[in-house]
């Protein structure tokens, strides 16, 4: 008969501790529950040097979301931009088309008022006092120089063709920037 006691008191050892493995099995699954996905403690699970450089890429990349490329010159274009001779004649034409350049004046012989002759995007006008050309206003006019109003008073002097620059190989312009 002892055997039989030692078999039931196995059998009920091993039914209470399945028993209280399975209340605390539900304890814990209870209490894990209650703990939230993102603790109130993650801002500060990082250090402050890497919350800052991490900051600065975000600030990085938002300046580059809103940036807007004003070049000119083909982005795709890689390497050293080298201007050769006719590139360097192209910029001085473009030059002297856009300089508004009083080229002359003289005395008009009917109305006997100075007049002035004045060479600008490859036209040339002819005014006198008072008169508006291009959005300038001249204000007076001498032997040698004009006056215009252009966003303030300026005076212009009575010039020539600036002399072409010798545009040799030895002087070509190599533009060292990286697109």
């Amino acid at each position: 008969m002892q055997a039989r006691f030692v078999k039931d008191f196995a059998i009920a050892l091993i039914v209470i501790l399945l028993v209280a493995y399975a209340v605390r099995l539900y304890t814990v699954n209870h209490k894990t529950r209650v703990v939230p996905e993102q603790s109130k403690h993650t801002e500060k699970a990082v250090s402050d040097t890497l919350l800052g450089i991490i900051k600065s890429i975000e600030t990085s990349i938002q300046d580059r979301k809103n940036f807007v490329f004003s070049n000119i010159r083909d982005p795709l274009r890689q390497g050293n931009i080298i201007k050769d001779r006719f590139d360097l004649e192209k910029e001085y034409a473009e030059m002297i088309r856009n300089t508004f350049r009083p080229t002359g004046t003289y005395i008009d012989q009917e109305t006997g008022k100075r007049m002035v002759n004045i060479d600008y995007l490859g036209r040339i006008y002819t005014g006198g006092v008072n008169d508006v050309i291009e959005g300038r206003r001249i204000t007076w006019i001498d032997e040698q120089n004009i006056g215009i109003y252009y966003g303030g008073p300026h005076t212009l002097a009575v010039q020539r063709i600036p002399p072409k620059p010798d545009f040799s190989k030895e002087e070509t312009i190599s533009n060292l920037q990286n697109w």
